[in-house]
């Protein structure tokens, strides 16, 4: 006898956050109605949305035709089993499944406990702590350095502390490089007050060079051109030890160093940046209008600090590293779809800079563009799993292969479900097809149903059908496919995003005139004339065995079916 599926769901988000639910009962329905189980009190949740129901001793979820539908990870689904691990999505609500003993694998013992203090995770900052530190030494707050005169050790050591403790978060958090580096530099002069110059050297992972990555001075100024001692560097990056000299051009360490002497340095610290037990930069600080004296005490704080900041550097590279092999991986099945048919060969570098354009229009922000720009790449990815041929087929084509064309949007949703990275795009992909009426496909959605990002895309591929060369019409120039694209505003595409992509294109337009060959004409008419080259080098060459038809000899003949039934692929 099969035994009895035991599963809860936990509430990971959502109007019920934090809550368990058991899904013992042979049917749980779930809804903003009073009459529900598990009810939900958020709008984009159908008065009765779905049910959990058990069917041979398994749980099976089942939307109730809901109106925004329903999510199990990330794919929209009607009826499916669950299992341990799956995350349920409805309305703004997220549930994970999980197993009934998994809540019952930590047993308590009765009775009280005494708790003496209890102290919330998020109320403890470093900023705090550098504060509480920062009271032990209370005594030494009056303390105030006469003109002239350095600051004490006392104030210089809790300042330094400090300083490192709340550094230490800011290094905790992946930052792009650029932003790392000015984290950096704002750390070293704080716990330093006295440094004039600081300067950031990394090692080129593919040189093996250590190169100069960042400096700034005091002021703030980045511009500037900071010459370093490189006697100072390579005695820092070989041994693996931080270099300290307060009287440098009379340290015999470096008295024979024609930098020192050269740039009239007074005070030098240098802190290699080690991680893995490699050296792979280094921290640079000197001083050159005004000596500044250095103890022990400075190279370890420094020395410290700089641990904390290879740490941050060597994930910082390892982020950008994967960040480019998605990349590359991403370029690799764009180029297999152009591949797959000449006609579309560009296509997506079009679609992905009309789609940026008409974005910055819209004011997106800076990472949101980014994870656009990465749909637009990958809004075709499901062509690949379509016959040759089909999509530019010359001839008419019939219900059947009509269906199948539209079928790339949710077989590319399919292909790119399983990569955790990009599940947020999966959604505009999908929706790129829809149109603001609610005549589109796969899903028919209906204006702002369709996520902004879809409904971009949606503008951009669609100008680019109409202004590139195809098998079965002309390309229209940008004038005549922005009037086509004003004209089904309101029907087949969002009013808002018309009105910021004819911003963008008259933009093009004016640049396009301003760079044109007096000779070739403007940019879009020497890429139409290239367009044309290509399809008639296409159409003179003999047909291959695999094709068993004769060259297209009228390649513009195909009749265009009706955007309201047959949306152009």
């Amino acid at each position: 006898m099969a035994t009895q599926q035991k599963l809860r769901l936990v509430a990971r988000s959502g109007p019920q956050q934090g809550r368990i639910f058991s899904l013992c009962e042979e049917r749980i329905a779930l809804g903003r109605d009073a009459s529900c189980e598990l009810r939900l009190d958020d709008p984009k949740v159908s008065r009765i949305h779905a049910f959990f129901e058990r069917k041979d001793d398994e749980v099976y979820f089942r939307d109730n035709r809901s109106t925004n539908g329903s999510l199990i990870n990330g794919v929209r689904v009607t009826q499916q089993k669950v299992n341990p691990g799956d995350i349920v999505q409805v309305g703004g609500t997220e549930f994970a499944v999980m197993e009934d003993d998994e809540f019952t694998t930590i047993q308590f013992i009765s009775g009280e406990s005494v708790v003496t203090h209890s102290v919330e995770a998020n109320s403890v900052t470093p900023d705090k702590l550098a504060e509480k530190f920062a009271s032990v030494f209370a005594q030494y707050s009056d303390i105030r350095p006469k003109p002239g005169q350095e600051i004490p050790r006392q104030i210089r050591l809790v300042g330094g502390i400090k300083a490192l403790f709340r550094m230490s978060h800011k290094l905790s958090q992946l930052l792009p490089m650029e932003e790392l580096m000015h984290v950096v530099a704002d750390g070293v002069f704080e716990m330093f007050p006295g440094a004039e110059n600081v300067a950031v050297l990394l090692r080129d992972p593919d040189a093996g060079r250590i190169t100069s990555r960042f400096a700034r001075n005091r002021s703030g100024e980045q511009t500037l051109t900071l010459q370093i001692s490189s006697t100072v560097l390579n005695r820092a990056i070989q041994d693996k030890s931080t270099v300290l000299a307060n009287d440098a051009s009379s340290d015999q360490r470096f008295s024979a160093s024609e930098s020192i002497l050269g740039f009239e340095v007074k005070s030098v610290v240098c802190a290699p940046l080690v991680a893995a037990d490699k050296a792979i930069g280094a921290i640079y600080l000197d001083n050159r209008a005004k000596e500044m004296r250095y103890d022990e005490f400075d190279s370890e704080l420094i020395t410290a600090y700089a641990n904390q900041c290879a740490v941050a550097v060597n994930n910082c590279r390892l982020c950008d590293d994967l960040q480019e092999s998605y990349h590359q991986m991403l370029q690799s099945l764009v180029n297999a779809i152009e591949a797959k048919d000449p006609y579309t060969a560009g296509h997506t570098q079009r679609v992905k800079e009309h789609t940026i354009g008409i974005a910055q229009e819209l004011d997106f922000e800076p990472d949101r563009l980014v994870r656009l720009e990465m749909a637009a790449e990958l809004h075709d990815i499901g062509k690949i799993a379509l016959e040759d041929g089909l999509i530019n087929k010359p001839g008419r084509l019939t219900e059947t292969e009509f269906h199948t064309i539209k079928s790339h949007v949710e077989m590319g949703e399919k292909i790119l479900q399983p990569i955790t990275y990009l599940r947020d795009l999966l959604p505009w992909i999908r929706g790129h097809h829809e149109r603001w009426d609610g005549k589109g496909y796969p899903d028919g959605r209906r204006g702002e149903q369709t996520p902004l990002e879809g409904r971009i895309l949606a503008v951009a591929d669609s100008f680019d059908a109409m202004t590139s060369q195809r098998s079965y019409n002309k390309p229209m120039t940008f004038q005549e496919g922005l009037q086509r694209v004003k004209a089904d505003s309101g029907k087949h595409f969002d009013p808002a995003v018309v009105e910021a992509f004819e911003r963008y294109i008259r933009r093009r337009i004016e640049a396009d005139e301003a760079d044109s060959d007096p000779e070739g004409g403007t940019l879009e008419t020497m890429r139409a004339k290239e367009a044309a080259r290509v399809l008639q080098r296409l159409n003179e060459q003999e047909p291959t065995p695999r094709d068993g038809i004769a060259p297209n000899t009228e390649p513009f003949k195909r009749p265009i079916p009706d955007p309201q039934t047959h949306p152009t692929p």
